[in-house]
């Protein structure tokens, strides 16, 4: 049994090690729920999971609960996008699988959460958003939909939650692991823009940051952007 355990969807890759680390520092053990979790680091469990199947994502909390004792804090990071078509060429499975994966399933993952939460006297959601979404991104409107559905649904919890003792936020960060920028043109292009001129590093920046919002029990119903003052002049 963990003092306080934290569940991260798509938590398996280089950006999900980071946190996870980020949050050993706060006391947290984790658990990565990911498609492929054969590249999971730092973590008390890693299931392999489809956010999008409600029997899979209820039975991997169930093992949770059981095997850890409960949840304490959510990060819902898993996200499928489109980040390539205009407006006017978007179909509906284009959208269908950004919200899939985004809104309705972090959606499902704090409901299924909330129960453990709310027994254990509170805990925490962060939903990780996008700048996409806030300022708006030509060819990405799939993706910034999604992420501001995103957005609405943390508001609305925080109100309904907050009773509870669960804090509910929203991070939009701009980083990730080094190796991006060399695959990315166009991403290391963005990054040498942006006012701080570097890429968010996923533990000690990112994940710090998530582990901060997941700790604090008086900030909730809040969206903090952490992109370098990438979107400051928008």
């Amino acid at each position: 049994m963990a003092e306080k355990v934290a569940v991260l969807t798509g938590g398996a890759g280089k950006m999900g090690g980071g946190i996870c680390r980020a949050l050993a520092k706060e006391g947290f053990v984790s658990v990565a729920l990911d498609l492929d979790i054969s590249k999971a680091e730092d973590v008390a469990k890693a299931l392999v999971v489809d956010v999008t199947d409600q029997e899979a994502c209820a039975a991997a909390i169930d093992e949770v609960v059981r095997d850890l004792g409960g949840v304490d804090a959510l990060v819902n990071l898993a996200q499928a996008y489109e980040t390539t078509t205009p407006v006017i060429e978007l179909t509906a499975d284009q959208m269908r699988v950004s919200y899939e994966t985004g809104p309705i399933a972090a959606l499902r993952m704090m409901q299924l959460c909330y129960p453990s939460m709310k027994a254990r006297g509170g805990g925490a959601v962060i939903n990780i958003v996008s700048g996409v979404g806030t300022g708006g991104t030509p060819n990405q409107a799939a993706y910034a939909s999604a992420k501001e559905a995103m957005r609405g649904i943390t508001k609305v919890a925080a109100l309904e939650w907050g009773k509870d003792n669960i804090r509910v936020n929203a991070l939009a960060p701009f980083g990730g692991p080094p190796e991006n920028l060399e695959k990315n043109p166009f991403l290391k292009q963005h990054v040498e823009s942006t006012p701080l001129g570097r890429y968010g590093d996923p533990e000690t920046e990112i994940g710090h940051a998530i582990a901060f919002l997941a700790s604090n029990s008086y900030i909730t119903g809040r969206t903090l952007m952490m992109d370098g003052g990438a979107g400051t002049f928008r």
